[in-house]
């Protein structure tokens, strides 16, 4: 009883070095967290393209002039807004895209041979130097095991950051901001406008002489066209915002705010050990 009062600080962070090595080399969470991360990322590039399918489809819509006499009706002022949101989200995946991407650099990083060595090595001799001791080695074993617990913070945030994402994701992001759901609805959008478009052109291109001279004299035949595309792209604001605000919260604001809050836990470990 008296040896464990006396070093029952030593005996826990053996026990601590010792789950340490095992989940290390066990990898329990990288398993998860690799599969977590390659389907964000993957998850992430089939929105993207979505976006850019949906922005070469409102190109295409813009290029379609309805001309009245004395008064021009654009189609391009309709989709204009919807275009500039489409740009503004394709910049936001491109950031949640180069987020995954170097969070799967750090998860080879962490969870690579060499660096679980090096992990083993530092633990070893850690738990070496707190039962033995040298004259004169304050300062140098104090770095030491700032140091190692860098590389076990390093070895274990990285993979839990995909973690915490997807367990966020699903319990209190998915219900309001369902990313397959959106994006599916940016799906429809796009074959929307690109079927008025391929309508618009069809009629131009087959219509008789006749039909031609009268609609490009009929009002009502733009009108119709102007509230066709305004219908296609009903909502679909709404849903690119949605997904901005899933991918945000998502690949950028939480893996900041796990890192903010994980670096101030090991700032107050070190404040402990001082």
């Amino acid at each position: 009883m008296q040896i464990l009062k006396t070093y029952w600080n030593k005996l826990l962070i053996l026990l601590l070095s010792i789950l340490v090595i095992f989940f290390a080399f066990s990898y329990t969470l990288d398993i998860k967290g690799k599969a977590l991360v390659d389907k964000s990322f993957n998850q992430s590039v089939i929105v993207f393209g979505s976006a850019k399918a949906l922005n070469a489809v409102i190109s295409l819509a813009q290029g379609t002039e309805l001309d009245l006499p004395f008064l021009t009706v654009a189609i391009g002022e309709v989709l204009d807004p919807v275009n500039d949101l489409v740009e503004q989200f394709s910049f936001v995946m491109l950031l949640s895209m180069t987020s995954l991407g170097i969070q799967k650099i750090m998860m080879n990083f962490v969870t690579a041979d060499v660096y679980n060595g090096i992990l083993l090595f530092c633990v070893l001799i850690l738990n070496i130097w707190i039962f033995y001791r040298f004259a004169k080695d304050e300062r140098f074993r104090t770095l030491f095991f700032k140091i190692t617990v860098i590389l076990v913070f390093l070895r274990f945030s990285v993979p839990l950051i995909g973690l915490v994402n997807d367990i966020t994701y699903n319990n209190f992001v998915k219900q309001e901001y369902n990313i397959e759901k959106l994006n599916d609805n940016i799906i429809k959008v796009k074959e929307d406008i690109n079927q008025v478009t391929s309508n618009t052109i069809t009629q131009k291109e087959e219509g008789s002489f006749f039909n031609k001279v009268v609609n490009k004299f009929d009002s009502n035949y733009y009108s119709k066209k102007v509230d066709e595309y305004k219908k296609a792209v009903d909502n679909s604001s709404e849903y690119i915002v949605a997904l901005i605000i899933a991918f945000v919260f998502q690949t950028m604001l939480l893996p900041i705010i796990f890192l903010f809050i994980m670096y101030h836990f090991i700032r107050g470990i070190f404040n402990l050990c001082k």
